[in-house]
């Protein structure tokens, strides 16, 4: 170390040089990476006080020869500490641990999901919203996307590498069963958004349904289509309860992969659906047309006013939209509106309670009805 370096650490207040002592050792038979595996055990030494503020950690050559391992994988493991505001690494010096008083690092919070689910509007605004809540409080937030095996099935491997790692709490979007068993197994408390299918949901997905139903009862409709998507839990509930309020229900379920290019095909099968449906008499029309997928719901507006059908002098409409991302029509849409932020709240707001030994509610979605100018 040169005399300048010396004095750069007396005039910034660091401590003494940890020496050779590393109390964690990488297992080269594991699945996790070895940069991972010291990352997790840096954290961990920092965390618990082994390695104290202002301490002056080996180099990232020194961290190399120590353990045997090439300069990659000190590199990686200290550059994500650094990111997380535990490490400050100084050339030529050595890796400062930063003194904030308390570590800025709590815990991590897992969450997993389909990953032809995750880039999605309603859940990268959920995840977003988690992700700024817990890490405003100390919390690194990872979220797991399982890919999917070629019969459809999803592929758990990642997760199981995860779930290797610290892990404080999990929270599961869009999984099915067998993806649960696997987060019971592992012992990781965990939770799920209560209206997704892997849920034992004792709530309509949509919500309170009274004030649609009373607006049906008030214009007298007593034929509804329902326009849905098979593998959603929106459309058996949801049809359960118009025919329940006295009307009849006629449904109609596409099927669409979620891969490349899936959004436009929901729009084209929503615009052939309508032309099919309104090219009968009529006197066969239903009186209201109800879509459950806001990408069915554009294109079965765009295939209605090509048909010259009119909303609402026509049909009544209805449809289910996320906030901020409705579909777009000269007239106000009435909708079933999802808060996908606020639903992100309210779950990170569960899982902090549940963290600090509370009782939390499970997390619902936060969904309302608002009336529009599409069914007057």
């Amino acid at each position: 170390m040169t005399v300048a370096d010396k004095k750069s650490i007396s005039a910034t207040g660091i401590g003494k040089r940890a020496g050779n002592r590393i109390p964690f050792s990488l297992d080269r038979k594991m699945a996790v990476p070895l940069s991972v595996q010291m990352a997790d055990g840096l954290r961990a030494a920092i965390v618990s006080g082994f390695y104290r503020d202002g301490e002056v950690l080996p180099t990232i050559h020194e961290f190399a020869r120590l353990l045997g391992t090439s300069v990659r994988i000190p590199r990686e493991a200290i550059t994500a500490l650094a990111s997380e505001g535990l490490l400050q690494p100084r050339r030529r010096i050595g890796c400062i641990v930063v003194g904030k008083g308390e570590p800025a690092w709590k815990g991590r919070i897992l969450a997993v999901m389909p990953a032809d689910r995750e880039g999605g509007y309603h859940a990268v605004t959920l995840l977003g919203e988690m992700r700024r809540i817990f890490n405003s409080r100390g919390y690194l937030f990872d979220v797991v996307a399982l890919p999917r095996h070629s019969n459809g099935v999803l592929d758990c491997s990642l997760l199981e590498m995860a779930l290797r790692r610290n892990n404080d709490f999990a929270f599961s979007l869009f999984c099915p069963p067998h993806v649960m068993r696997l987060l019971e197994r592992s012992g990781v408390p965990f939770t799920t958004k209560q209206s997704d299918p892997s849920a034992d949901a004792t709530a309509a997905p949509l919500g309170d349904l009274s004030p649609f139903l009373a607006q049906c009862r008030a214009a007298d409709v007593r034929r509804v289509f329902v326009a849905g998507i098979a593998d959603r839990q929106i459309l058996g509930p949801l049809c359960e309860a118009i025919c329940g309020a006295g009307m009849a229900v006629e449904q109609c379920a596409v099927r669409c992969d979620r891969g490349l290019g899936s959004l436009e095909r929901l729009e084209r099968m929503g615009m052939k659906m309508m032309q099919e449906r309104f090219s009968r008499p009529r006197a066969d029309w239903p009186q209201l047309v109800f879509w459950t997928d806001d990408f069915l719901a554009v294109g079965g507006l765009a295939g209605l006013s090509e048909m010259g059908v009119s909303i609402p002098r026509d049909v009544f409409a209805v449809t289910v939209a996320n906030k901020g991302f409705a579909p777009v029509y000269p007239r106000s849409l009435s909708r079933f509106e999802f808060d996908p932020a606020a639903t992100g709240r309210a779950a990170a707001g569960a899982i902090l309670a549940r963290i600090a030994g509370a009782a939390a509610p499970p997390v619902m979605d936060v969904v309302r009805y608002i009336p529009g100018d599409s069914f007057r």
